[in-house]
């Protein structure tokens, strides 16, 4: 009898250390959390945007290479403005000092923050609701046009949703800046995670959130719009505020599959590495230059930092349409593009770059 004891135990405990979970609202940040995480690089890594199913073990090896904190405050702590018209109850982040692109504009755009709320009507969800940054040193807050929603709730496995989103950003004299898109999210994957912060395997669900938007800009007298095309997944736990693990992966032109581009996870303090309080969302962007500008040689050199490896060159025309792609190159030949203004995107792991030339 003790050893059938021990057996039903020993099968009881197995079967609670691997059960499914459900996520609800009560598992998303609120005001006055500081929630730490560490980034790994994504080169050589061993996780794979494969590995979904039932009664996954996700076991990874993470080494840290540097850290970042987001603190989630009120909108109105932030600036009592915003919550006039954000509202009392949203609480956000910064997610960027300046807004990518901004070096492309006759304006500054800087202490950039997203704030996101909980709503329960029509359905429980969670939104990233408002934008709100100082624009040429104005405190501007603007609510999203078609909030975007991250999750629906209860999330459980092989649960599936989708939604559109859309932002305009009115600037005086200059335009809207535009960012318009949507989301395809699905839990396709349950089981246990262990990482430098889970020592021990926790029950979890995988996320997989496919994103495909379009940010339009004005670039002189024409308005360029910027296709980005991701995929996050994010290993979800009870009673935390932040992903176990979350994943960045850019879908590559043409559907030639995506290659993981950022990663991070929640984590402790670790006095060895540098800590950057502030991180962006679209991972480190970098405003890159070209030469010769203008390209009369039908070649342009990119100049971009001696450790970006593995680069992806994406060109775009005032269309918006991507004429170009090149892989680990830093000098491209672009003797075939007509006459005009073109816009480089230039992506190396978890770093990207923008650069503009005439040709």
């Amino acid at each position: 009898m003790r050893y059938l004891l021990f057996t039903i135990t020993a099968v009881l405990c197995l079967h609670n250390a691997q059960a499914q979970i459900t996520i609800t609202a009560s598992d998303m940040p609120v005001a006055g959390d500081t929630l730490r995480y560490s980034f790994t690089s994504p080169v050589g890594t061993a996780i794979s945007p494969a590995d979904s199913g039932a009664n996954v073990i996700w076991n990874y090896t993470l080494a840290p290479i540097r850290q970042a904190v987001d603190t989630y405050q009120l909108a109105g702590s932030v600036n009592l403005l915003y919550a006039f018209l954000i509202g009392t109850t949203a609480a956000g982040y910064k997610v960027a000092d300046s807004l990518p692109l901004g070096g492309f504009l006759p304006i500054s755009i800087q202490q950039v923050y997203t704030f996101f709320e909980k709503k329960t009507s029509p359905r429980n969800r969670y939104i990233a609701n408002a934008f709100a940054a100082n624009i040429s040193g104005i405190p501007t807050p603007i609510l999203y046009t078609e909030p975007d929603v991250w999750y629906y709730f209860p999330l459980t496995y092989l649960n599936q949703d989708s939604s559109t989103f859309r932002l305009n950003i009115t600037v005086p004299t200059l335009g809207s800046i535009k960012q318009a898109g949507y989301r395809k999210t699905r839990v396709d994957g349950w089981g246990t995670i262990t990482t430098p912060y889970y020592t021990t395997p926790v029950n979890c669900i995988r996320v997989r959130s496919e994103i495909h938007q379009v940010d339009s800009i004005p670039l002189g007298t024409f308005k360029l719009g910027i296709p980005v095309n991701t995929v996050e997944y994010k290993w979800l736990v009870n009673g935390d505020h932040y992903p176990a693990l979350w994943v960045t992966s850019n879908l590559m032109p043409g559907g030639a599959g995506e290659t993981i581009s950022s990663i991070k996870y929640r984590d402790i303090k670790r006095d060895s590495i540098i800590v950057n309080q502030v991180a962006s969302v679209v991972n480190n962007v970098t405003e890159l230059s070209a030469y010769p500008n203008p390209a009369s040689t039908g070649f342009v050199t990119i100049d971009m930092p001696a450790d970006w490896t593995n680069v992806s060159v994406d060109i775009f025309d005032i269309q918006s349409k991507n004429v170009a792609h090149f892989n680990d190159q830093r000098t491209i030949n672009i003797s075939q593009l007509p006459a005009g203004i073109y816009l480089g995107r230039v992506i190396s792991g978890g770093n990207s770059g923008y650069f503009k030339f005439t040709k």
